[in-house]
C-alpha cells in the first residue's frame, strides 16, 4: 500500500485522489480483460452446446440405425435357418427317391457292388443326420417349418371347404 504524505487536517487530497483514480483505471482495465474473457468463455460454451447436440442426434441415429441392423440380422439369420432347414427337408426326400431306386437297380447289379451302393447311403443319410442335427441344431427350425406348413395347410383346405 501506497503511503500519503500528512498534511494540515489529514492526508494530501490531491495524493489520495490521484491513487484513486488509478486504482479506477486498473480496475476498469482488469474489468475489461475480465468482461472479455467471459464473453470468449461464452462463445465457446455455445460452441460446444452446439456440437454436444449434433453429437446427440448422430447418437440417436446411429443407435436407431444399430438396432435396425440388428433386427435385420436376426430376420437374415432365421430366414436363412429356416430355409437351410427347407433344404435339408428336400434332400431328405431327394434321398428317400435316390434310396428307393438304389434298391430298385440292387437286382441288376451284382451283390458286390450293391452291398458297397448300400454303405456309401447309408453313410450318407448318417452325415446329413449329423449336419443337420448336432452341428446346426436345426431341430426346432425344422419343426416350426412344419408346424407353419401343416398349418397352412390347414387353412386353405378351410378356405376351399367355406
Amino acid at each position: 500500500m501506497d503511503t500519503f504524505k500528512i498534511k494540515f487536517n489529514g492526508y494530501d487530497k490531491k495524493q489520495v485522489d490521484d491513487y484513486i483514480v488509478g486504482l479506477s483505471s486498473q480496475f476498469e482495465k482488469a474489468n475489461g480483460e475480465l468482461r472479455e474473457r467471459i464473453k470468449l468463455l461464452e462463445n465457446e460454451n455455445d460452441e460446444l452446446y452446439r456440437s454436444l447436440c449434433d453429437y446427440r442426434k448422430r447418437e440417436d441415429s446411429i443407435s436407431t440405425a444399430l438396432m435396425n441392423a440388428i433386427d435385420k440380422a436376426k430376420e437374415i439369420d432365421y430366414a436363412s435357418k429356416v430355409r437351410f432347414a427347407l433344404e435339408g427337408e428336400r434332400l431328405n426326400d431327394f434321398s428317400r427317391k435316390w434310396t428307393a431306386y438304389c434298391k430298385n437297380q440292387v437286382n441288376k447289379v451284382s451283390p458286390r457292388h450293391a452291398q458297397a451302393t448300400q454303405a456309401f447311403i447309408t453313410e450318407m443319410k448318417n452325415s446329413l443326420k449329423t449336419l443337420m442335427g448336432e452341428q446346426l441344431n436345426l431341430g426346432s427350425y425344422v419343426n416350426e417349418a412344419t408346424i407353419e406348413h401343416e398349418n397352412e395347410e390347414e387353412r386353405l383346405k378351410n378356405n376351399t371347404v367355406a
